[in-house]
């Protein structure tokens, strides 16, 4: 099978979420514990915020050490970092697109494809479109320009008759 380069999660994201864990968990240091039986409810919910980020940064931080990423093959593309995948033959269209100045390259599958891929990701709603988000890959342009070139090599033709 001749896999693509693959592209590593890039180290923005983990810094980012790990950074705002350990803020929103030094803000409890300011908490009145005089007062401490009223602020209960904010002493938590910073608790379990701050837990959320650095989790998720530690996830990610995980992810990038075990060698997951984003990449592509014969078969189809990895579009997440559990390892599941698009077949090629079932994408109608990818795409450059910007979200509120966030960058993301956007699969597209094919409608008559979107139950089988739920299914196969075991997802209980089909997706019209798999993004991938560039603040999350490290070379992102080369990363949308390569599976570009990629995609053109690996396009189905187009049948008007099916």
């Amino acid at each position: 099978m001749n896999q693509g380069k693959m592209y590593n999660i890039s180290w923005f994201p983990i810094v980012v979420f790990i950074s705002t864990g350990v803020i929103i968990l030094s803000l409890l240091g300011f908490v009145d514990w005089k007062e401490f039986s009223t602020n209960i409810l904010t002493f938590i919910a910073n608790l379990i915020v701050s837990s959320v980020f650095m989790g998720y940064g530690i996830y990610l931080l995980r992810k990038r050490r075990e060698g997951k990423g984003y990449y592509w093959d014969d078969e189809g593309i990895v579009i997440d970092l559990k390892g599941n995948k698009v077949f090629w033959h079932e994408i109608e269209e990818i795409k450059y697109a910007v979200f509120h100045s966030s960058k993301s390259t956007v699969i597209h599958p094919h409608w008559r494809n979107h139950e089988k891929i739920a299914a196969r990701h075991s997802r209980k709603m089909p997706t019209p479109g798999h993004s991938i988000d560039w603040f999350m890959v490290e070379r992102a342009k080369e990363m949308h320009e390569e599976l570009m070139k990629t995609w053109e090599e690996n396009r189905p033709e187009t049948n008007f008759f099916f």
